[in-house]
């Protein structure tokens, strides 16, 4: 099947289940393979593409979208998705960041990635205008001094795009919309901005839930991926479970 449209992506995750946006270990397993190449990037016009698919996509599917496979971002159905959270949440442990920046989306139920970061303390609020000299020289200098103390291990560990990914992996947050700039006279510009939100929140308690263990989940996810993927190895399925 060749992708020509948002309706033709969601026709395909819901017959496959998995459809992971970019190509990765396991041939024939992605959307960038089966779409041409003008639609990933058209010469002229507004339309981005596969890119301003996304949204589309998960409206009409009604799947969950994601950095759900090896931190990449990825379409999984719905049938699907709640047994992928189901084994996933009892396999990941999260950080004290990590559940601090989910109890505040679960606060507000849905945020642009913007205003997570504004809310979580990783967007520093705008600073009044320093008009005398010295007072300038004095902030600038303790901004220096606070960066040179602050370790690339420590930034790492406490990235908001690390944490956000990894909340997406372990099952507890997944991107419900992309939202856009849009200039004085309406044109829009950049890149979509990600609305994250719970997948309780986005499909609602009743439609996650499983009548099995996570174990047993894991079990029905595998049987599912080795008929869609015959070819693919014992550790690429795997991978996918896991990773």
């Amino acid at each position: 099947m060749e992708i020509h449209s948002a309706s033709d992506i969601a026709q395909l995750v819901n017959q496959r289940g998995f459809l992971p946006f970019f190509a990765g270990e396991i041939s024939d397993f992605s959307l960038e393979e089966v779409t041409p190449l003008e639609l990933w990037f058209p010469d002229d016009g507004p339309d981005m593409g596969v890119w301003d698919y996304k949204s589309d996509v998960i409206m009409q599917a009604g799947c969950a979208y994601g950095r759900f496979y090896r931190g990449k971002a990825c379409f999984v159905s719905l049938k699907w998705y709640k047994h992928l959270v189901n084994y996933r949440r009892a396999c990941f442990t999260l950080s004290p960041t990590e559940r601090d920046i989910l109890a505040v989306l679960r606060e507000h139920r849905s945020l642009l990635s913007g205003e997570l970061k504004r809310l979580c303390g990783y967007i520093a609020p705008r600073q009044p205008r320093v008009t005398n000299p010295l007072e300038r020289i004095a902030r600038d200098q303790l901004r220096a001094l606070t960066k040179r103390h602050t370790s690339p291990g420590e930034k790492k560990r406490h990235s908001f795009d690390h944490a956000i990914t990894h909340l997406q992996m372990a099952g507890y947050v997944l991107c419900a919309d992309f939202e856009y700039k849009h200039d004085r006279h309406g044109k829009r510009y950049g890149w979509g901005m990600a609305r994250y939100c719970t997948p309780e929140d986005f499909f609602g308690p009743e439609a996650m839930a499983v009548d099995c263990t996570p174990l047993e989940s894991a079990q029905v996810l595998r049987d599912h991926l080795v008929t869609l993927l015959p070819y693919a190895s014992e550790a690429q399925i795997e991978h996918i479970l896991h990773q």
